[in-house]
């Protein structure tokens, strides 16, 4: 079996080619991703290598890129090195030039740029943009190789990628090793997050059928025919094994044949020629691109001898020549894996070094990655000291290309490093490499790594207390809330306060308590929010420090407004604006715009007012250069403003210029949300649902509970318009623990509540099992929780907050069976109040339903009936619409608009005869309803007649349909309606 055979066939392996090549059918109309996972040698290049093979012959753009095994690898490797080699091989001009462009302007300038997105997001933005529009040239296939090695940049552009993508004509796949549980370290719960979206898929690749590696058998030695016993007992169907145990034996080893895989890629390895040997050896320890001239450089070989040498290896399929051809590589990552580990400690440290100077003398752009790897191969050589700089270096060109996580991990190494290097020659001191790899852990988003980082430098010589310590531990609780921890991020502020010196460091006394003051409220913590920022505000002040003024200023006025005064709290903020337009600070005058917008389009109910400041603020936003960020963000409070007033069709127009700009990052999560709740109210139920995964995707590790709540929220919704009221519930159980943690924010929490308690009342009046009783406690417990504190509220929260609290109220009788019309009523009459037709809407149809049930003052039902289809068929609202129609045709109300294409009755036929036109429209209705197993009971709740009437009307259908059970009654109705749809 020489090189000269090929790539082995694809053999048993039908089923798996399908799923590939039915996901890539699937990406035609919108994007897929498929993540294949198996053992080492299974298989799973040699699959996906098939499926990259065929849709080449379709036309389609294929990127294929590899992760490596070192510590140190380049952020964004695979992708990188993707498009390098396709951008170099790539025949179509459009394609080859969007490539080459994307190429040319990396790096990126470091720092912020005026859109004021973070570095780390504009290159995830970037990839993500050069994959839309090679995707919108043709078809594309993106291949990540060897996941459990990947970077954490290219981890995180898979998520990025799998929750951006959505109609893009665009296949991802991953491979990994499930074998190796210590290399895929992260991995694990990547993918755990990734499967649970509609577009991914898992393939899991187990080992050869016995039958199928026979047949492969037939092609690999075909005089051959009693290898099979022999081969299937050493390598139970991996099919690397069998190949290797095959290549053994072809090569005359048959005697003393290897049993295990180390011993099978050694025995493989002593067959060559030592100057090939060394080859191996050296392709072995080589990472990334090995072009020839590098391999030249490390063996210093006579040319015509390593010609020889490298031939040999290659005829021997143990080394390839790698996609590009122009440089080399083992045949699996395996074989790399096994030479790497049988070289004695002098033969890996010489290797790394004439790799180390071979690549001292290189650039960048002729050897990608090369700081990283410089930085690799000195420490393997055992050189601390050039060891140090190189991984210095490498922690920089992460830097300027945003790759926070490598940076980190580059830091953290320099640290450890530098106690290993005599103290005159240091380019840096270890302190200085802690303080970096916490910054970029927390650029990373990487916050328990962060403070990690920290408690190093708190814990070390470096610090001494006083007021280094006090700005470090700040730092510690800023990284300790934005993980989440929201009581240990107080205790630390706490500590940081307590090592402010009793005088002068007015500026950092400020920034301190200043950015306590901006946890305190992402967490919900209005109270200890103001109380922090009360105490900011003095010293910032005292210290001249307007930015930090003028922010504090933001978080006092919105915590006031919403605790006790909103003039003093409105007042507050708007000193906030004026002082940060003095500073002329971006970022300072766009929170502040933000805050007003947020507590007015919020909380304070004054949504008229909040839309027009949130215009008003985006036209400066343009200004600024913040139209993509807080621009965006102002736009989404409009529309979710304008969605409260029922001026839907201006909602959406505005959440489409939101989305026009091209947001990122948080911006873009607000946008995606404030689109969903439109699309739920009108219906697009997938719609909503591939924005509310993106965001439950992208948010589920890092979003505080201001927006965690708003999101359940939503996801409760969208399973309640399906018709899942317990799926519903189970989000809400989550949402109800996040509150739980000590959100102060009611005015988040009453929907949520609300949203519990009809999820509650769903179950019962759909006949589905109800909640537990300690489901129902918690939601009661909630409710009364709801009402204490809205009572105490400010009037604008409380009056919003009754409102949710007497809907709880009255869909807590629905679910106990006891309807309260009158509750309904008063709260359609709030809601009215408040100018929101929406709410309104179904409050009036729950009191339709209410009074109906009653069997009392059926024209008020009749006229809420109407109002209601009204409100809804002015606001599209589809899903409410047609609940509203569902009740007005069991009812028998007539309605003013069309009636529906689908009913829930089938209507009478006009042509021919049959044992069903005898009965009356009523006893049609009545027979429907039986059919899909209902008791007379529940035929009378549901068709708001008495259980007697019922009675009578089943016993005049037997008679007329000729039956004697319902059994019968309902196979009449199936034979003559074979296209209704039971419920």
């Amino acid at each position: 079996m020489g090189d000269e055979e090929g790539v082995p066939g694809l053999c048993g392996r039908d089923r798996e080619l399908a799923e590939l090549l039915a996901a890539l059918h699937a990406a035609n109309s919108r994007t897929r991703a498929v993540f294949v996972g198996g053992a080492a040698g299974v298989g799973k290049t040699r699959l996906v290598s098939e499926l990259v093979g065929i849709a080449r012959q379709r036309g389609t753009t294929v990127l294929t890129g590899h992760a490596i095994d070192i510590v140190d690898a380049p952020p964004f490797w695979p992708v990188v090195s993707a498009i390098r080699n396709a951008a170099r091989s790539e025949s179509d001009d459009a394609t080859a030039s969007l490539m080459n462009r994307w190429l040319a302007e990396l790096p990126l300038a470091a720092g912020l740029d005026d859109s004021g997105l973070r570095p780390s997001i504009r290159l995830l933005d970037s990839l993500h943009q050069l994959i839309v529009e090679l995707a919108a040239v043709r078809p594309l296939v993106l291949v990540v190789e060897d996941l459990q090695w990947a970077d954490r940049s290219t981890r995180d552009l898979l998520v990025y990628l799998v929750a951006s993508l959505s109609h893009e004509t665009v296949l991802i796949i991953g491979t990994y090793r499930d074998d190796s549980p210590g290399q895929a370290s992260g991995l694990n719960a990547v993918l755990a997050e990734l499967r649970r979206q509609r577009k991914v898929s898992g393939l899991e690749l187990g080992p050869l059928t016995r039958t199928a590696l026979a047949e492969l058998l037939t092609r690999w030695a075909p005089g051959h025919p009693g290898l099979e016993p022999l081969v299937w007992q050493r390598s139970a169907g991996n099919a690397f094994i069998a190949e290797e145990t095959v290549r053994a034996i072809l090569g005359g080893d048959t005697l003393g044949l290897p049993t295990t895989l180390r011993e099978v890629v050694l025995s493989r390895i002593a067959m060559l020629s030592p100057s090939a040997q060394r080859v191996t050896q050296a392709v072995a320890a080589g990472v990334g691109p090995l072009p020839h001239a590098l391999l030249a450089e490390v063996l210093d070989q006579p040319p015509a001898v390593l010609l020889e040498s490298i031939r040999e290896a290659v005829k021997q399929g143990i080394v390839l020549v790698d996609e590009d051809g122009d440089g080399y590589r083992l045949r699996h990552g395996l074989m790399t894996e096994v030479v790497v580990a049988d070289l004695l400690p002098g033969e890996r440290i010489e290797i790394h070094r004439r790799y180390a100077l071979a690549l001292s003398g290189k650039s960048e752009p002729a050897q990608p990655g090369l700081a990283a790897r410089l930085a690799h191969h000195w420490y393997e050589a055992g050189d601390p000291s050039r060891a140090l700089a190189a991984t210095v270096a490498a922690a920089r060109a992460s830097e300027r290309v945003h790759a926070h996580a490598e940076a980190t991990r580059h830091w953290q190494r320099a640290a450890e490093l530098v106690v290993r290097v005599a103290a005159a020659p240091r380019a840096v001191q270890r302190s200085e490499c802690l303080d970096r790899a916490a910054r970029a852990a927390e650029l990373a988003g990487d916050h328990e790594l962060a403070v990690d980082i920290l408690d190093q430098l708190l814990s070390g010589q470096e610090t001494s207390g006083g007021l280094a310590s006090a700005l470090l531990t700040a730092r510690k609780a800023s990284s300790l809330a934005a993980a989440g921890r929201a009581h240990d991020a107080r205790e630390a502020y706490g500590v940081a306060v307590a090592l402010l010196p009793g005088e002068g460091a007015q500026a950092e006394r400020a920034q301190v308590l200043s950015g306590y003051s901006v946890a305190l409220l992402q967490a919900m913590d209005f109270a200890g929010a103001r109380t922090a920022a009360f105490a900011a505000l003095t010293p910032a002040r005292s210290a001249g420090a307007s930015t930090i003024e003028a922010k504090t200023l933001a978080v006092l006025g919105f915590s006031q407004a919403y605790l006790e005064d909103p003039v003093a709290g409105s007042a507050a903020l708007a000193e906030a604006l004026a002082v940060a337009e003095r500073t002329g600070e971006p970022a300072a005058i766009g929170e502040a715009h933000l805050r007003r917008v947020e507590l007015l389009t919020g909380p304070l109910n004054q949504l008229i007012d909040g839309v027009e400041c949130a215009r008003q603020g985006v036209v400066r936003m343009h200004s600024l250069g913040l139209a993509r960020t807080a621009g965006v963000t102002l736009l989404t409070h409009a529309a979710n403003a304008l969605f409260r007033l029922g001026r839907w069709d201006e909602a959406q127009s505005t959440v489409a210029e939101a989305w026009a700009l091209a947001p990122s990052g948080a911006a873009a999560l607000e946008v995606r949300l404030a689109r969903s709740r439109l699309d739920l109210g009108r219906g697009r139920l997938e719609a909503a649902a591939d924005d509310l995964e993106a965001v439950d995707l992208l948010a589920r590790s890092t979003a505080g509970p201001r927006h965690r709540i708003p999101l359940i929220v939503l996801l409760a919704a969208l399973e309640l318009w399906r018709k899942c009221p317990a799926e519903a519930l189970r989000h809400i159980e989550e949402g109800l623990t996040v509150a739980e943690a000590g959100a102060d924010d009611i005015w988040s929490l009453a929907p949520l509540v609300w949203h519990g308690t009809r999820a509650w009342a769903d179950t019962t009046t759909s006949g589905l099992p109800p909640p537990s009783p300690i489901q129902i406690r918690r939601l009661k417990d909630h409710q009364a929780e709801l009402a204490r504190r809205g009572s105490n509220a400010v009037p604008a929260i409380r009056s919003v907050v009754e409102t949710f609290t007497l809907m709880c109220a009255a869909e807590t009788a629905r679910a106990e069976d006891n309807p309260d019309a009158g509750a309904w009523e008063r709260v359609t009459e709030l809601w009215e109040r408040h100018h929101q037709p929406y709410p309104a809407a179904y409050a009036r149809l729950r009191r339709a339903e209410a009074l109906l049930s009653r069997h009392s003052r059926a024209a008020a039902a009749s006229d809420d009936l109407r109002n209601a289809e009204r409100i809804a068929r002015r606001l599209g609202a589809e899903p409410l619409l047609a609940d509203i129609v569902d009740l007005a045709a069991r009812a028998r109300v007539s309605l003013d608009g069309p009636v529906q294409p689908e009913s829930r009755v089938p209507a009478q036929r006009r042509v021919g005869r049959g044992p069903l036109d005898a009965l009356t429209a009523r006893e049609l209705e009545v027979l429907t309803e039986l059919a899909t197993g209902l008791t007379n009971r529940e035929i009378a709740h549901r068709l708001f007649i008495s259980e007697k009437t019922v009675g009578v009307h089943i016993s005049r259908i037997y008679m007329k349909i000729g039956v004697h059970s319902r059994v019968q009654a309902s196979a009449v109705l199936q034979r003559s309606r074979p296209a209704s749809k039971p419920r």
